[in-house]
């Protein structure tokens, strides 16, 4: 595939014009998600955070393992989004990774460590960008065309909707 004229275009975006501003409130949230995951796992055992009290579901490692491996992914894709003209975004097998990446045996402060390290270092890049940044757009496998701000919104939501899961575990293992 030629990307000459696609690299063309992206010379056109209005760079340091207004075009569409910063999501109000977005980045914060985006923020906040690591706090949030430390908040809901704060008491866990090491036995309750490789527990399934919920049939059928992931255990909370399981569930902080995915979203460690999800934000590598999609800061991957915001990245390639804000320097690449409209990118081909791979999906993946979200299942797989959790059954093929030995999450019983990663350290639940490593990932949370790293789940914070990724998520500020990702808000400091994107507060450098023009607000016509927001509506760069890639074509994710999955689910289409993608403007950056869908992906960061994408993100800044998945974090409570997991926080969700481990929840209904804190209430199976009697914790709440």
């Amino acid at each position: 595939m030629n990307l000459q004229p696609l690299a063309s275009l992206w010379s056109l975006i209005p760079w340091g014009e207004t075009a569409m501003p910063a999501p109000s409130g977005l980045l914060e949230a985006y923020l906040e998600g690591p706090a949030t995951v430390r908040r809901a796992v704060a008491d866990f055992s090491s036995e309750q955070l490789l527990a399934r009290p919920v049939r059928g579901k992931w255990s909370t490692l399981e569930v902080v393992c995915h979203l460690v491996d999800s934000e590598q992914a999609w800061c991957h894709r915001m990245k390639r989004v804000i320097a690449e003209p409209r990118p081909l975004l791979i999906g993946y097998d979200e299942s797989r990774f959790t059954s093929a990446l030995a999450c019983h045996d990663r350290d639940l402060e490593a990932e949370l460590t790293l789940l914070e390290a990724m998520r500020q270092q990702m808000a400091r890049i994107l507060r450098t960008l023009p607000d016509a940044a927001w509506s760069f757009t890639g074509v994710h496998s999955e689910r289409g065309l993608v403007t950056l701000e869908d992906m960061l919104r994408a993100e800044a939501e998945h974090i409570p909707h997991h926080v969700g899961f481990i929840i209904d575990k804190r209430k199976a293992l009697g914790l709440s």
